[in-house]
């Protein structure tokens, strides 16, 4: 018998110890509700939740990043869509100006309306824009959308290029189109019947990026919703589980305190050896 080092008793300090860690590690992970609070918990599951973290951050920006395609493809379509309507009155007055049951001074006076919508036409090709950038003016309208998370230009971006959805040279090949006599005024009808194929074929291309952007959005969402339950499995608590564990480190931690009692009352045996 040895008073000078109580062996039971550092062992049943060291048991106490271990218990009240393990406590605490569970109490840590009820309240965060997260299984990983550290990166000792578990370094390979830290290093991919982690990861797939920043992935699914960068998917939420994606998803934005395809909502405003939408905004600009939108503002674009409601711009043909006004030209659209301005075509169909500059055909109208094409119409009244081509006949002989009209006389050149009238043609005059349909022909100010007529350039005066036809104005309105080119400034509307040249101002249409969207955040400052332009996006009905040919060659100056080509952009990049980012509607993925990685950096392939094929799978990850849709390029924007309006010069290639439109053709609106010349003002629509109607810069130089006058009602001021019989004869232009009927070969307006062609150039301005051209203007209305061009401009409905590009809202038709625009309508079907749209509806392209929203398949993007609905994969997007998709995508999201599978890999934050592959992240959950990894990082999030199993709340049965850990409150299990911490009554079991309780039970274990009441247990080591009376061992550790017990053993610290065994010297005492000694005193009635001595006494």
């Amino acid at each position: 018998m040895r008073v000078s080092t109580n062996v039971q008793s550092m062992v049943a300090q060291r048991y106490v110890q271990q218990h009240t860690e393990e406590q605490a590690r569970e109490d840590s992970q009820l309240a965060s509700g997260e299984r990983i609070i550290r990166s000792a918990d578990d370094p390979a599951g830290l290093a991919i939740s982690e990861k797939m973290k920043s992935i699914l951050r960068s998917n939420s920006q994606a998803e934005r990043n395809t909502n405003d395609s939408i905004s600009l493809l939108q503002v674009a379509e409601g711009s043909l869509n006004t030209m659209q309507t301005i075509t169909a009155r500059l055909r109208e007055l094409s119409m009244q100006s081509a006949t002989d049951t009209v006389s050149d001074m009238d043609r005059t006076i349909i022909d100010r309306e007529f350039q005066q919508m036809k104005n309105e036409v080119e400034r509307l090709t040249a101002s249409t824009s969207f955040n400052g950038n332009n996006i009905i003016k040919d060659k100056d309208s080509v952009y990049d959308l980012q509607i993925g998370v990685n950096a392939d230009k094929n799978l990850d971006r849709i390029h924007y290029d309006m010069g290639k959805i439109m053709d609106s040279r010349n003002n629509f090949g109607i810069a130089n189109v006058n009602l001021r006599s019989k004869e232009s005024a009927q070969q307006s009808l062609s150039a301005l019947d051209k203007m209305m194929t061009e401009i409905s074929s590009s809202r038709a291309q625009l309508g079907s990026m749209s509806n392209r952007m929203n398949s993007v959005i609905q994969n997007l969402q998709v995508g999201r919703e599978n890999l934050a339950s592959s992240n959950s499995k990894i990082r999030d608590a199993d709340i049965a589980k850990e409150s299990a564990n911490k009554a079991k480190a309780q039970i274990a931690q009441s247990a080591s305190l009376a061992m550790l009692k017990i053993s610290n009352d065994q010297p005492e045996v000694i005193l009635k050896l001595v006494s």
